[in-house]
């Protein structure tokens, strides 16, 4: 294991997974890289929504932000941020296989489950999408997809997952690619490893004390098997 996969903060008692844990993978940004896709798909309707299109220079500047302060600094109406979710994830499908895996995540998904390891996904894009882009990849291994809208944060959602699919946070991994994540994580007692490919950057990651910090989907294997 590399020095970055370390863990940050040790979690408590209550939160250390059993051997060996069930894994639940966020999607966007985590497993899929999503992003340049719905970029597009945003920028396409910038006019409509009355905010300017995002450059590459936009892009980077957001992955040091939270959601509350990107609606905050392009003026999102509230009321129109659940339709512009919506209509992402419909255009999203439509592009969903040309849309890639990151680096090494097949090789830890098909690694887990050959070690009969439970597999979820936690996500706020639909179901439909997760699922096209599973079976594109020849990847539909996982024992379930929990999708539930939770732009603002995932900690009711993460609780409805463990209570819907019976399992105890003492049991529980969670990967996740945003600040969003470890917060959900460290709200239900639940082992959060935050990955650095995804939406935030490393810094903003490190400044929420996940679990553990990672670099590579090989660290994420190494940690989670140990």
């Amino acid at each position: 294991m590399s020095m970055s996969a370390a863990p940050i903060a040790p979690p408590a008692p209550s939160a250390r997974p059993a051997s060996p844990p069930f894994v639940i993978f966020d999607f966007d940004g985590t497993l899929a890289d999503t992003l340049s896709a719905i970029i597009k798909i945003v920028n396409s309707h910038a006019s409509e929504y009355q905010i300017a299109p995002l450059g590459e220079k936009d892009v980077e500047n957001l992955r040091g932000m939270s959601n509350i302060d990107i609606i905050k600094k392009y003026h999102l109406p509230l009321v129109k941020i659940p339709a512009l979710i919506l209509r992402t994830q419909k255009e999203l499908h439509q592009r969903i296989d040309q849309v890639g895996l990151f680096p090494g995540i097949r090789d830890l998904i098909l690694g887990l489950k050959r070690q009969s390891f439970g597999l979820g996904i936690l996500t706020s894009n639909s179901r439909e999408n997760v699922q096209k882009l599973l079976r594109a990849q020849d990847l539909d291994v996982f024992d379930f997809i929990h999708a539930e809208s939770n732009f603002f944060g995932k900690t009711r959602a993460l609780q409805h997952l463990l209570h819907k699919h019976g399992l105890r946070a003492a049991d529980v991994i969670y990967v996740g690619d945003e600040t969003r994540d470890i917060e959900a994580s460290q709200h239900a007692g639940v082992a959060v490893i935050a990955v650095t490919w995804g939406f935030h950057r490393r810094d903003v990651l490190r400044a929420k004390n996940p679990t553990f910090l990672v670099d590579s989907a090989a660290e994420v294997e190494n940690i989670v098997t140990a």
